[in-house]
């Protein structure tokens, strides 16, 4: 009794300690993850780290396969935006290959999701929705029962910097309706939808009323703000007309976004004149950020190419590997067979050489004994026999044994052998569509390429390039694209003795510039001929190009009517830079760009005589030109080479420009369209 007491007490003890242990694991792994998250949003680059490496071991320790790859997708986002993006793309590539060596489905779904997040910061969201949508069919197909709702989201974000915003809401509805979801995933889900009833501008103010009360109660319940909270609050207060409310929410936000929504709010009280003023300081702050942000993802793009040839360079090599590892196995086995071959002739071999031995002994035996020995010795022979039955019988069945673990052992390496040429196979075949998609790509991009060198062609015999070679009159005007098109304009036409002459900035770069950049020269040209003032043609050009103007593309224009015979000049500014008359910039109204809203109107002015004065036009591609270190070519050098050298003459001011410009950006790729003309009536 008391014997199995202890026994039982003893057991209990294993248990407690087992359970105990468990429970330690468990507590340690949570405060890892709690670390982590603690540090992931901070610049504490160290803690971080050592976070993530101590809680990746110990969850491999327990064999937890999740925390183990969210722990290495947190590291590989947070590397990406804290130290280098370069960094975060290793990372991730690294997780990558890490998974496809252990056939971790969980782990490939981790890296094909930190993939995707990388690239939508990098702007490709192509790519990004491709790598989202490959998410959705490994939780399908692999892990049923993992929320889907942060993948639901982070397209709803692609599509909504993309302005779609049917599949805005689409992916909204998708994560409310995952019944795995958790509360701030259903917080940020009812944003996306409140966000787009907000974009009604007031058509449909109830609908979004009512949203934006169910996300207050959502977020009261949970006690966490979501997406878009400080841009919902504006709207809410700005669609219900609680203008001083609006402003106080303008004052928390992000330099850009206060511009932003400045513009907005001057707009809904029908104060244009401010919201054209607050439009201006978002469109430099803008196009600064974005000037950076292309060259940045010029070079990650570079990187990503360098990557994606590492990587299939590591395809190959595995291939290689296993096919080598199949050979040595496949030699192995023979081996083993021939092995098992000897030690079986070796065993025939010593039971012939016990047979001899034993006749041997028995012709000995009954040479030296008599019959009562012989008859003993009859006696030993069959128990001799019966002894090397007993042994032929544990031979054969060594044997049969052997022969069954050969066989068997024989058709698992054949099983295992055609799953990896199967496996092979489909890599194979993988490999010859990458290949495919690759070529298509290549000749697709040649086909772009050669279409955009055309279009080159045509919007460059667009610009006038002879110039007059008059006795009265010096006149010289070049434009270089930053691109293989661009947006910078500029013509002229003599009728008679007036030289009507413009130059202007369309608003973005490429092919849509170009094209608003086309219309804007003809419309000019047909104005000029009909011989109207520089403001009368301002306010005919922004009434076509306003019209059905969905992409709110626009261009800063200076018009000018100059007199050859008095030197009388008229002209018109439409937001664009001023240019400089003799040694100085001239004063300038402010009238808005061209293509802005219908219905504005230009306001004209003159000077009486510019006779012998050089008048040097330009777009900010010359003045905000910058070099490796971002510095920009300014308006000081420019007035300084314009005073230095007031003895040069149009196209030798042009050519002078040209090349003090080229030593400053030096190997800098362009950073704007450079477009410049210069005027001396004599």
């Amino acid at each position: 009794m008391n014997l199995r007491r202890i026994i039982v007490l003893l057991l209990s003890l294993c248990l407690w300690q087992a359970t105990e242990a468990q429970t330690t694991a468990t507590t340690e792994l949570e405060q890892l993850q709690q670390e982590m998250y603690r540090y992931y949003s901070t610049q504490q680059v160290e803690k971080f780290t050592s976070a993530v490496e101590r809680l990746k071991k110990v969850a491999l320790q327990q064999g937890d396969e999740r925390a183990f790859y969210k722990a290495w997708t947190n590291q590989a986002t947070y590397n990406f935006t804290h130290v280098s993006r370069q960094k975060g793309l290793d990372d991730g590539n690294e997780m990558h290959l890490y998974a496809q060596e252990h056939d971790s489905k969980y782990g490939l779904y981790a890296a094909t999701y930190a993939n995707a997040h990388m690239l939508t910061n990098l702007k490709q969201y192509v790519l990004a929705e491709k790598n989202y949508l490959s998410c959705l069919e490994y939780l399908d197909r692999y892990f049923p029962d993992e929320s889907k709702a942060a993948i639901y989201l982070s397209l709803a974000k692609i599509y909504h910097n993309t302005n779609q915003q049917e599949k805005v809401k689409d992916c909204a509805q998708k994560a409310l309706n995952d019944p795995h979801a958790s509360k701030i995933h259903r917080l940020n889900a009812m944003s996306y939808i409140c966000l787009i009833y907000s974009q009604l501008d007031g058509r449909n103010l109830d609908e979004f009323n009512k949203a934006y009360a169910e996300r207050q109660k959502m977020k009261e319940e949970i006690g966490q703000n979501g997406f878009f909270d400080l841009i919902l609050d504006f709207e809410h207060a700005l669609l219900n007309e609680h203008y001083e409310e609006a402003l106080a929410y303008i004052e928390q936000m992000t330099p850009l976004d206060q511009k932003s929504n400045r513009v907005r709010f001057y707009e809904k009280i029908g104060n244009y004149k401010e919201a054209l003023h607050w439009y201006k300081l978002y469109r430099d702050h803008r196009d600064s950020i974005n000037v950076a942000d292309a060259r940045q993802q010029a070079t990650e793009y570079s990187v990503e190419l360098g990557l994606a040839r590492t990587e299939n360079e590591a395809k190959d090599l595995r291939l290689a590997n296993q096919e080598l590892r199949l050979n040595q196995m496949e030699s192995k086995m023979e081996q083993q067979r021939l092995e098992a071959e000897s030690k079986e002739l070796a065993l025939k071999n010593k039971e012939m050489e016990l047979e001899n031995a034993t006749i041997q002994l028995q012709n000995a035996t009954l040479d030296s004994k008599t019959q009562e020995l012989k008859l003993r010795e009859a006696n030993l022979l069959m128990e001799a026999e019966q002894r090397a039955k007993q042994q032929r019988r544990m031979t054969r069945h060594f044997f049969y044994v052997l022969g069954g673990v050969v066989m068997a052992s024989l058709v698992f390496f054949l099983w295992r052998r055609q799953k990896q040429m199967k496996k092979l196979s489909a890599m194979h075949e993988q490999l010859l569509e990458a290949y495919d998609q690759l070529e298509e790509t290549t000749s697709a991009k040649e086909r772009i390429e050669s279409e955009l060198r055309i279009a080159r062609d045509i919007q460059m015999s667009m610009v006038p390039s002879d110039f007059p070679h008059r006795p009265d009159l010096e006149l010289a005007a070049y434009m270089k694209p930053a691109k293989e098109v661009g947006g910078d304009l500029y013509s002229f036409i003599i009728i008679g003795e007036t030289l009507y002459f413009c130059i202007g900035d369309v608003s973005g770069k490429g092919v849509p510039a170009s094209l608003f950049m086309a219309q804007a020269t003809r419309l000019f040209r047909s104005q000029a001929i009909l011989q109207q003032t520089p403001e009368q043609i301002a306010n005919n050009l922004n009434d076509e190009l306003s019209v059905n103007n969905e992409q709110g593309m626009f261009v800063t224009m200076f018009i000018g009517m100059a007199n050859l015979h008095s030197g009388h000049l008229d002209f018109c500014n439409c937001g664009h830079n001023p240019p400089v008359l003799a040694n100085h910039f001239m004063e300038m109204e402010a009238n808005a760009p061209i293509g802005l809203w219908p219905g504005l109107v230009f306001e004209g002015q003159q000077l009486d005589d510019i006779r012998g004065q050089r008048l040097f036009l330009y777009t900010d591609g010359l003045n905000e030109a910058e070099d490796n270190w971002q510095n920009q070519f300014s308006d000081k050098i420019m007035l300084s080479l314009l005073i230095g050298h007031p003895t040069y003459d149009s196209e030798k001011t042009i050519e002078m420009f040209k090349h003090e410009v080229a030593e400053h950006v030096g190997n800098a790729d362009p950073s704007d369209d450079l477009t410049m003309m210069c005027i001396k009536i004599k």
